[in-house]
């Protein structure tokens, strides 16, 4: 077991902090102390606060816009020293930094000029920049190189760029925003091994998240906020000992809800129907010859949660999308991909070589991308919610199919209104713009958009990304609860925890082929692995 005998000496310390909008308290009165060699996480649902106490320290927000506070201390053996920013380089030059959960990186750039893009003198002589920064890669031990052109490296590759930039700048206290949301399993394991050593180091560490495995993994401490107040605080170890994650799990759930929440996935629904959707032979080229799905074969019966496993790459997504008619010449991704097998919906072999057509063969597709593709950002929820149904013709709330026809705006807003209800959507109305809300109500508005075409086929694909603990819980509870109702719903998700707790039944995928199949209720997280890698 974990032991824990460090003391931390304060690093940061945020006392009071307030911030208002227009009337609204975003902040209130919140309290945050991060020690030298600790890694706290800062835990809420969206829109608990999290993101405007980190404005608040990294400059964003500048001394005067807020009420409170930030005190740093200026080197080993000083006492903590308040401090106001202007600017988010006033922020930088007392030492914090933060890497963003969206990279603010420039492909063109190469890594050592996104090192020294704000550090360069009059006179630039590359060669020996390139050297220096080279000397200082090599000891951080990242496997990047100066030269390296960044739009050239994986995700995981540029969120390192992104963390070098900030230690070359001599940043002792670091935000990590969630950082994993689009890594790889391995670029996970080499974040994971970076912040301990960054730990190791004696700097302080932020890290935010929503997902607790990684707070059990890393996290010294952890604290919560909920509606911008402290709403609870608990070390990871207790008597030097760290303390078991189903008595610590229970309790930061509470406080991130406001009550508690006994059982994290609802019981399973236990009524099947017959064989709703058949795959046989599913294969799925790339423009560029690559096999990205293989000959898959399943079927699903009315009532029944199938879930999609395996590692990124796998074949999850690409598979939904196939089914869907995605990745068509009308699809989002464009021509050149090709798709061959049959698809037998109700004993009916059907064409879905469209989006059009799978709509209208009652399928549902929430892509893994909200942002990308699941949501248009510069429109309204009532606008987000609709689309599809306005051009299925289907609810009543237009004259006919397509968007040529004439909408009924009252029905559309009557019905609109209904889903966010059901939904919980927590917004200022039906009107206010889909980029204002936050992950989980954007989630959840896109479940309406979908539930609207009334579907009896559910494709989710990572359908709880980026979303608070009490957000996952009622998606949760709506797939069960479509289950309940006749659907049949298809699950791909990089949590194993989250397939084995929703799932009757596991296809585990392996470069692009079924590897196993595996029963919900009786799998192991070892299980998936063994099927997914070996």
């Amino acid at each position: 077991m974990k032991v824990d005998n460090r003391s931390h000496r304060p690093l940061l310390e945020l006392r009071e902090i307030g911030k208002q909008f227009t009337g609204t308290k975003a902040l209130d009165g919140v309290n945050l102390t991060v020690g030298a060699g600790e890694i706290v996480a800062l835990l809420g649902e969206n829109g608990a606060g999290k993101s405007t106490l980190m404005k608040v320290l990294s400059g964003v927000w500048p001394a005067g816009t807020y009420d409170g506070e930030i005190r740093v201390t200026p080197a080993p053996g000083k006492m903590p020293e308040a401090i106001q920013f202007v600017d988010t380089r006033d922020a930088h030059r007392a030492g914090i930094a933060m890497i963003h959960q969206e990279l603010s990186v420039f492909p063109q750039l190469s890594v050592g000029e996104h090192l020294t893009l704000d550090l360069l003198p009059a006179w630039i002589d590359w060669p020996k920049i390139h050297r220096e920064v080279q000397k200082f890669l090599d000891k951080l031990d990242f496997g990047l190189r100066s030269e390296m052109r960044v739009g050239d490296l994986s995700v995981g590759g540029k969120q390192l760029v992104e963390i070098a930039r900030a230690l070359y700048r001599n940043a002792n206290i670091l935000v990590f925003d969630e950082p994993t949301s689009a890594l790889t399993e391995q670029e996970v394991i080499r974040l994971y091994t970076v912040v301990e050593r960054l730990r190791a180091e004696g700097r302080a560490i932020i890290y935010i998240t929503h997902r607790l495995d990684e707070v059990f993994h890393l996290a010294d401490r952890m604290v919560v906020l909920r509606d911008g107040k402290n709403a609870g605080e608990s070390s990871a170890f207790e008597n030097g000992q760290k303390i078991a994650r189903t008595i610590l799990e229970a309790k930061l759930i509470s406080w991130m809800v406001g009550r508690p929440i006994h059982d994290t996935y609802p019981p399973r629904n236990q009524k099947f129907g017959e064989d709703i959707l058949r795959v046989e032979n599913l294969s799925l080229i790339s423009p560029k010859g690559k096999t990205l799905v293989d000959h898959l074969s399943f079927t699903v019966k009315r009532g029944e949660v199938l879930g999609l496993a395996g590692l990124l790459g796998a074949g999850r997504s690409e598979t939904f999308e196939a089914l869907f008619g995605a990745l068509h010449g009308s699809g989002p991704r464009g021509s050149g991909y090709r798709v061959t097998g049959n698809v037998w919906i109700k004993g009916q072999r059907r064409d879905l070589s469209t989006p059009a057509k799978a709509i209208a063969a009652k399928m549902a597709f929430v892509s893994e991308d909200r942002k990308g593709t699941g949501l248009v950002l510069g429109q309204s929820i009532l606008n987000n919610m609709t689309l599809p149904t306005l051009i299925s013709g289907r609810q009543g709330l237009s004259s006919g199919p397509g968007l040529t026809s004439m909408i009924h705006r009252g029905r559309e807003v009557t019905v609109a209104g209904n889903w966010m209800k059901q939904l919980r959507v927590k917004a200022a109305g039906i009107d206010q713009s889909i980029r204002e809300l936050s992950g989980g109500n954007q989630q959840k508005v896109v479940l309406a958009k979908w539930l609207l075409t009334e579907p009896e086929i559910f494709f989710l694909d990572e359908p709880t990304r980026g979303i608070d603990v009490g957000a996952k819980v009622e998606i949760y509870q709506w797939i069960q609860k479509l289950a309940e109702q006749g659907m049949a719903v298809i699950v791909a998700s990089s949590e194993m925890p989250e397939l084995l707790g929703i799932c009757h039944r596991l296809i585990v995928l392996r470069e692009g082929h079924a590897s196993a199949e595996l029963q919900g209720d009786r799998a192991t997280q070892e299980d998936i692995m063994r099927a997914a890698s070996l």
